[in-house]
């Protein structure tokens, strides 16, 4: 798993800053991997690992992309409530998960946009909010259906089994 993340950073710390790609100056994309991978990793690891995990991949995202300490790191912590809550509603499955991933996107670039409008830059508008949304989207979207074609292991799936052949998940070979 620690290696899934570390591999999500490293492409998206490359695809961010070693291979733009420039047409009339506009980005045609914008990795959003690490959040991407916020949404995916909730029901693949046990939840006081999960709410951990994401909190050091956003100090991580902090010191690569934003430079605001700790910033990052609340908002994937706030993102992991909110997909607890969610999934107290409704089991997060394949599509939910997919929703899930769009809003995490939608709000982190709002949040950001809301944040330079509050610092007084005018230098952003909110066509910039939709193009970036516009063009982040669809890539974060392929890589979270290529994060579930891989089949990672769920949590939940491994309890299961040993339910099944009769072995108590806490108990020790």
């Amino acid at each position: 798993m620690y290696i899934l993340i570390l591999i999500t950073i490293i492409l998206d710390f490359l695809l961010t800053y070693f291979i733009p790609s420039y047409f009339n100056n506009l980005n045609l994309f914008y990795p959003m991997f690490t959040l991407t991978l916020v949404v995916f990793l909730y029901n693949k690891i046990d939840k006081n690992k999960y709410f951990k995990t994401i909190f050091i991949m956003g100090v991580i995202y902090d010191l690569l992309f934003s430079y605001i300490f700790l910033f990052n790191s609340l908002i994937f912590y706030l993102f992991g409530k909110i997909i607890e809550k969610v999934d107290k509603v409704i089991r997060c499955n394949f599509f939910v998960s997919l929703i899930l991933v769009v809003v995490c996107i939608f709000l982190y670039d709002l949040i950001l946009f809301m944040l330079v409008k509050i610092s007084g830059y005018n230098l952003v508008m909110i066509g910039d909010l939709l193009y970036k949304f516009e063009h982040s989207i669809i890539l974060n979207i392929t890589f979270f259906v290529l994060l579930e074609i891989i089949k990672i292991p769920n949590k939940n799936n491994s309890k299961k089994v040993y339910r099944q052949i009769g072995l108590n998940c806490k108990s020790k070979f």
